[in-house]
């Protein structure tokens, strides 16, 4: 029987994970509510389970003898609760792709029950989070006595139709910047940041719903941090609350015309650049990568963090991709140190 629960299988994503899982000889479960995941499960000859996420005693019992599950459906802030109760009453690791700070710091909640548990519980274990908190953890050791971090973030590629209605759904919202160890209210798009990664200059906005803003102040210890992103100049102006009114005509009629995800192409040759640096107020330091295209980076992060939960290297509580550390990128293909 499969020690590893893939939830949200039949997404864009979780096709991309369980199929680079089957390709190295990982067994997942793939799992979902609707009947697609069945049409996967033949293709790749795995098991399939089909359920909803309603009562965390039932999805419980769908956990029995696996070790760890991951959850890539989406809606974070809906599916966390129901899925790490259930974990919780199971005994098994959960890792998910959570990526913004409503959500990662929801699944910290969970944290004294879960070391109460013995499991561990670690969201943002995809791109949007995970290189840069390693790489964060990594300019730390390098600046013990930092006290600001800038984290930014570009890449070469597509977008899924998730997230581009998850972006779309709150683009002008208001998020967050950590300031002397507290989160506090920054707007997107704020300020801009000029920088190079790998012979590549790019000029970033400030995004303030990034997951990093909490998690490496978790991993860190920074007061200090803000984060930023390459976005396409349609987006930046929405974030600045200018052409809003094209968000409902993509959302309500032009959304199922955009591809599903990221072209063959894309996932062959795309590219990602993650910078972090550190600051003491007279010196600074810089650690810098550049990586394969961001949902192949996902797929990639999610093995790598699966292969180390099953070879019994976690800890018990709430963590960040930072307990990896170096080592984990290092495990990856195409990941390059600037």
């Amino acid at each position: 029987m499969s020690e590893i629960l893939i939830y949200g299988a039949a997404g864009y994503t979780g096709r991309l994970c369980a199929e680079e899982f089957v390709r190295v000889g990982l067994r997942p479960v793939v799992a979902g509510r609707s009947e697609s995941v069945r049409a996967l499960a033949a293709r790749l000859g795995l098991e399939s389970a089909i359920f909803d996420l309603k009562d965390p005693r039932a999805i419980a019992r769908q956990l029995d003898g696996i070790r760890l599950t991951l959850n890539l459906s989406g809606q974070f802030l809906t599916t966390q609760n129901l899925l790490i109760e259930a974990c919780l009453a199971s005994g098994t690791h959960y890792v998910d792709l959570a990526g913004e700070v409503e959500d990662t710091f929801n699944a910290f909640t969970f944290d004294q029950r879960a070391r109460r548990a013995n499991i561990m519980i670690m969201p943002g274990a995809g791109f949007n989070v995970a290189p840069s908190d390693i790489v964060a953890g990594l300019a730390k050791q390098k600046l013990p006595d930092a006290v600001e971090l800038v984290i930014a973030l570009a890449t070469d590629g597509g977008v899924s139709r998730g997230t581009l209605k998850g972006m779309l759904s709150h683009i002008e919202r208001p998020g967050h910047r950590r300031v002397d160890g507290a989160l506090v209210a920054a707007r997107p798009a704020e300020s801009e940041l000029d920088f190079e990664v790998a012979g590549r200059t790019f000029r970033a906005v400030y995004d303030p719903w990034l997951g990093d803003l909490f998690t490496a102040g978790v991993s860190t210890g920074i007061a200090n941090i803000s984060t930023y992103s390459v976005l396409p100049d349609l987006a930046v102006a929405m974030m600045k609350g200018r052409l809003l009114w094209l968000r409902g005509l993509i959302l309500n009629y032009l959304l199922p015309l955009f591809p599903e995800g990221s072209s063959a192409r894309q996932l062959r040759d795309g590219r990602t650049y993650v910078l972090a640096l550190a600051s003491n107020g007279k010196a600074r330091e810089r650690v810098a990568l550049t990586g394969p295209e961001a949902y192949r980076f996902t797929v990639l992060c999610l093995r790598e963090i699966t292969r180390a939960v099953l070879a019994g290297r976690w800890s018990p509580g709430f963590q960040t991709p930072a307990l990896y550390g170096r080592e984990l990128l290092d495990r990856m293909e195409d990941v390059k140190w600037d």
